[in-house]
């Protein structure tokens, strides 16, 4: 009878919504819904909430027709409910509706962006504040204006913000809107790096494998390059693959230009099509390289002096090529 019990118990555990599992209530309930990507439940707890005003449940809604979580994409029903949560202060709200100002598809409405996120910011979002400053550095909706984006960084910054920290480094690394300041830009990208973010990870690596900070490590150029690049950072994979094949690491550098060319970075890809042409790493495959280095040269993404250095390749295996270059499937 005991076990009986017990199994009982434990089925309707198992059956029961994430929400009632962990024993919340209220918005708190509907995020943990989403959180479980339990979307149906998470919009049967958020719409009676929101008709009483609740904003964290208006955010939930918006981002369920935002993301089309369960339901079909519908940005005018998104807009709709997160307006009224930011209408109550809502900065989560607030942000949302900048970001979607911003990004705008073929319309971006900066102006009415950099609103929202003086709200958000007003509010204590540090999210917002990364996204001012990047306008103030861009000159996008607003004028440009370095020592105003290096304020909002930092405002960030304090407050742990990885994207914060990485852009004040930046600025201190660069001198802009802060006198350059390289022991600054060195702390704030270690900072960001240690909460995994790739490309403060990329930009501390390129400072120890130089001078930048006194003297050459190598070794800790490396392990932060490999941060980067295991992060996803697609500049990184390149670097990787010199710092490898320069024998300041381990592996094969060919490996690291696949991976790069793959993600889509150019400089890797031309590495790769030089390895490929080389054997180096790789079985020796001229026409695989130089139909890389033609596709190089001939997309328009690829940045110009790595279409010019393509051009070149492709026209040197060319002629180590018996017959005309044909399409690879």
């Amino acid at each position: 009878m005991r076990a009986a019990l017990a199994a009982f118990f434990a089925l309707c555990f198992i059956a029961a919504p994430a929400a009632a599992q962990t024993g919340l209530t209220g918005a708190d309930a509907v995020f943990a819904a989403l959180d479980a990507q339990d979307h149906a439940q998470a919009r049967a707890l958020a719409e009676p909430l929101a008709a009483k005003g609740d904003a964290r449940a208006q955010v939930a809604l918006g981002r369920i027709y935002e993301r089309g979580l369960g339901v079909r994409p519908d940005i005018g029903m998104a807009l709709e409910h997160y307006s009224a949560a930011a209408a109550a202060g809502d900065a989560d709200a607030q942000l949302a509706l900048g970001r979607i100002a911003y990004e705008g598809g073929v319309y971006p409405d900066y102006e009415r962006a950099a609103g929202w996120f003086r709200l958000a910011s007003a509010g204590g979002d540090a999210r917002a504040d990364v996204e001012l400053g990047r306008m103030f550095a861009d000159g996008r909706g607003v004028r440009r204006d370095p020592v105003a984006a290096a304020h909002h960084f930092a405002k960030a910054a304090a407050k742990n913000n990885g994207d914060g920290l990485f852009f004040l480094g930046l600025a201190f690394l660069r001198g802009d809107g802060v006198p350059l300041n390289l022991p600054n830009a060195e702390k704030y990208f270690a900072a960001a790096a240690a909460q995994g973010h790739a490309e403060a990870a990329f930009h501390l690596a390129l400072m120890h494998d130089g001078t930048a900070l006194g003297r050459a490590n190598p070794a800790e150029a490396a392990r932060l390059m490999r941060i980067a690049a295991e992060g996803g950072y697609a500049p990184a994979y390149a670097a990787m693959g010199l710092i490898v094949h320069r024998g300041d690491a381990e592996g094969t550098a060919a490996d690291w230009f696949e991976r790069g060319a793959k993600a889509g970075d150019a400089q890797a890809a031309l590495l790769y099509a030089v390895a490929l042409s080389k054997g180096d790493g790789r079985p020796k495959d001229i026409a695989g390289a130089a139909e890389i280095a033609r596709r190089l040269a001939l997309a328009a993404e690829t940045p110009a002096p790595i279409r010019a250095q393509a051009g070149r390749l492709q026209q040197t295996l060319a002629r180590q090529i018996s017959g005309p270059i044909t399409l690879r499937e």
